[in-house]
């Protein structure tokens, strides 16, 4: 019995999701957290209010290795867990969310290549992104394919041993500074999204344009942009992937990236949070300070409940992708969650500072305009809570 009880706790114990950081672990998210408090958040103002690229940022994250927090070490990442990852773009996003934002496509990008890419793609592109080098571009939407991805309109000639494209992307994140674009395009049309094959055109290809950055209402130091393929001509060994795997390419990168959306949303609802409880320890009404009235008191406890809630969704999908588990729909599940509850809290932020929250004085607002993108952008939430419908139902 001894034996049969030794055996069954020992099962259990594999079974329990740990999300404990090794001691590695812990100073990577020191060193994020530092950096970000110290330089970042004295930047964030300028970088939104003058739409500004927060090159400085990602200089220095890329020294310090974090482009490539979850990439092989052997092409020059951390080779960090996902639960890593997951906190540091969560610090990141609590200072600048924009430069969080920068970070997470980059890794999409690099994560995507590693995973279907041949040892010479790796080689040559990972290590780019990995160390900073370049940055990487995710293009999937388009104007007539948003939600719809697997109807997006871009062709893929193959013309013996080169590649033609054309079409056109719509809010692509870091086209404008990328040197890296991975592109789904359609070699066959015919066959729907059976049809789509990915693949990376560099920066300054011929036929390659990116347009002006898009005029947003939040996340203005992330640069989104229109891009457009005019006959780019590019070599076939620049396909990622088998042909056809594109679409099935670009569903698995955004499990991770949905991640990634979910725990910049906790950045940004932890920032609102705890500047609505420093706020009301100091802000003094009707003789005392305004935490000690229930209206407000109750409201900053919903934040952390439910922040704490939205931050385990999260951690659990970074331990399942760690665990090398499907999780497609516990990372739709997380950055739904996240991202509404991240909403509210940045509202319900405004309401504890009042006038002072709806002014540009102070970051309040800032996070809630910032927020509103995560609700939209790698799926809408509609789109997260079909994907957890048809898991539930397969």
């Amino acid at each position: 019995m001894c034996d049969i009880k030794t055996s069954y706790l020992e099962l259990i114990g594999k079974a329990i999701m740990d999300f404990n950081l090794s001691e590695d672990e812990k100073l990577i998210q020191e060193t994020i957290k530092d950096l970000a408090s110290s330089k970042f958040a004295a930047r964030a103002d300028k970088i939104d209010k003058e739409s500004l690229f927060p090159e400085e940022n990602i200089k220095e994250l890329a020294e310090l290795g974090m482009l490539g927090t979850i990439l092989d070490p052997e092409y020059g990442g951390a080779g960090a867990s996902t639960i890593t990852y997951s906190v540091v773009l969560e610090e990141i996003a609590k200072a600048c969310a924009s430069t969080s934002v920068i970070t997470s496509v980059t890794t999409m990008v690099g994560l995507a290549i590693q995973r279907e890419g041949t040892e010479e793609q790796k080689e040559k592109w990972v290590t780019k992104i990995a160390t900073g080098e370049t940055l990487g571009s995710f293009c999937l939407t388009e104007p007539t394919a948003g939600s719809d991805a697997g109807s997006l309109k871009t062709t893929a000639t193959i013309e013996g041993d080169e590649v033609v494209i054309n079409g056109q992307k719509l809010w692509i994140t870091n086209a404008a500074h990328a040197g890296i674009f991975l592109v789904m395009a359609n070699e066959n049309p015919s066959l729907g999204h059976k049809g789509i094959s990915a693949f990376v055109v560099e920066k300054d290809t011929p036929g390659l344009q990116v347009g002006a950055p898009e005029k947003k209402m939040g996340l203005n130091g992330s640069h989104t942009c229109a891009v457009f393929f005019d006959n780019v001509r590019i070599p076939l060994e620049n396909r990622i992937g088998d042909p056809g795997k594109g679409f099935s390419i670009a569903l698995k990168s955004l499990d991770t990236g949905r991640i990634g959306i979910a725990s910049q949303a906790l950045g940004i609802g932890q920032a609102a949070f705890e500047a609505s409880v420093n706020y009301a320890k100091e802000r003094e009404q009707f003789g005392k300070p305004i935490h000690k009235f229930q209206a407000v008191s109750f409201r900053i406890a919903e934040m952390k409940m439910k922040l704490e809630a939205a931050q385990l969704l999260t951690r659990k999908a970074a331990w399942m992708r760690d665990k090398g588990m499907k999780h497609t729909m516990e990372s739709s599940m997380a950055k739904a969650f996240a991202t509404e509850v991240a909403s509210e809290v940045t509202q319900n932020a405004i309401k504890t500072f009042g006038g002072m929250g709806f002014s540009k004085e102070l970051p309040i607002e800032r996070y809630h305009r910032d927020i509103q993108a995560t609700l939209l952008y790698e799926g809408t939430n509609d789109i997260q809570r079909l994907v957890i419908a048809k898991n539930l139902f397969a």
